[in-house]
């Protein structure tokens, strides 16, 4: 048996027809020291969020891409679009990913740019075994590689802007300046996403502007949109040819989108008693950040309408996977004395500058409305 046992998502299909083939690779997954992690989606409460869950849990994903609708007037064949969503959640949150894909299935989106695949056949797996184990044997020999030392891919400077411009309206504006870290560099992912489960709320942006400031030569920075959702967004920035050790980008981007805040501490106080609110406390999210890299500073500046009250502000900080108190990096941050609340005549701004935060740390910073 391997030293370590690794979990491995199983993005894969439940339907009837397709026992036998998730039975098959699940087999397989474990016959070469993963566990398998299947999850049919029966739990109550957000899906998304569910399968969020599981995957950032798991130490990769791999997926069975198999037949699900035959397209009209042709040979080829629909896959699940859940494969798609479970797929763009494991490119976000940096899981190593294997795709096992049946024949004559027409992929698209984030499955189609993805080269780490096997093609199989249902009438001939067994054909099949010597490959599709060593695809699994490579994916475990990276788990293996990565499991000894955590990479530092890139150096960030990260100033993110929250404009809040009505009860309807926020307009968010990021400028990031990143340097390379590793001998070779693709593209990194940005995740933007919502716990509340008020309904009508969404995240989808209304607007989304990209501008790339600064770059090698020659190269080509642009954005990709994975998925778009009134829960979720995730995008990628590509670099084309892939950045060096040393190379520097600088780029920028601003999306205005429904404002999903509780306007009034009436309104707040209403969705906690209807307990689809995301926190059991009083308070609303001004804004959050999650360092997936070494960053040499994070600044957040937050503006409120002219005549908004608040009542208070406060800073906090979460780490891991699942979201310990890191009580310490709070602590530096008070003492720190790096937030702050300022009206000028009748004009909120907080302003949060963070010197070196934490790796695997999310920094968050709460208000209270006054009415």
């Amino acid at each position: 048996m391997a030293d370590k046992i690794y979990k491995a998502f199983l993005s894969c299909s439940f339907a009837p027809e397709d026992n036998k083939l998730k039975q098959f690779f699940a087999n397989l997954v474990r016959a070469l020291d993963f566990e398998p992690v299947l999850y049919d989606y029966q739990e109550i409460g957000d899906l998304s969020s569910k399968i969020k869950e599981q995957i950032i849990r798991c130490d990769c994903l791999i997926a069975v891409v198999a037949k699900r609708v035959k397209i009209e007037n042709s040979d080829l064949w629909t896959c699940s679009d859940w494969v798609h969503d479970e797929l763009a959640l494991a490119n976000a949150y940096q899981k190593p990913i294997a795709i096992f894909c049946e024949d004559a299935v027409k992929i698209e989106g984030l499955v189609a740019a993805e080269e780490r695949r096997q093609l199989f056949s249902r009438d001939r797996l067994l054909d099949k075994v010597p490959e599709i184990v060593r695809f699994l044997f490579n994916l475990r020999t990276y788990l293996d590689s990565v499991v000894s030392r955590t990479p530092a891919m890139l150096r960030h400077y990260v100033h993110v802007h929250e404009e809040i411009i009505s009860a309807e309206v926020a307009v968010t504006r990021v400028e990031v300046l990143m340097e390379c870290l590793a001998d070779k560099l693709e593209a990194t992912y940005h995740v933007t996403e919502i716990e509340d489960l008020t309904p009508g709320l969404s995240i989808r942006p209304q607007q989304f502007d990209f501008v790339c400031k600064e770059s090698p030569f020659s190269m080509k920075v642009e954005p990709t949109v994975f998925r778009s959702t009134d829960r979720q967004h995730i995008w990628r920035i590509n670099f084309s040819p892939a950045l060096k050790r040393g190379d520097k980008v600088r780029y920028a981007f601003k999306y205005v989108q429904q404002n999903t805040r509780p306007w009034t501490l009436a309104e707040l106080n209403q969705r906690i008693q209807q307990g689809t609110y995301e926190f059991k406390r009083p308070v609303c999210r001004a804004r959050d950040w999650a360092i997936n890299f070494p960053t040499v500073e994070l600044t957040f500046d937050v503006d409120f309408p002219e005549g908004y009250e608040i009542h208070d502000c406060e800073v906090d900080v979460k780490t891991g996977e699942i979201n310990l108190d890191a009580e310490s990096e709070v602590r530096r941050i008070q003492t720190g004395a790096m937030l702050s609340a300022e009206k000028l005549i009748d004009k909120w701004s907080l302003s949060l500058k963070i010197p070196k935060p934490l790796q695997d740390h999310t920094y968050f910073i709460y208000y209270v409305p006054a009415v």
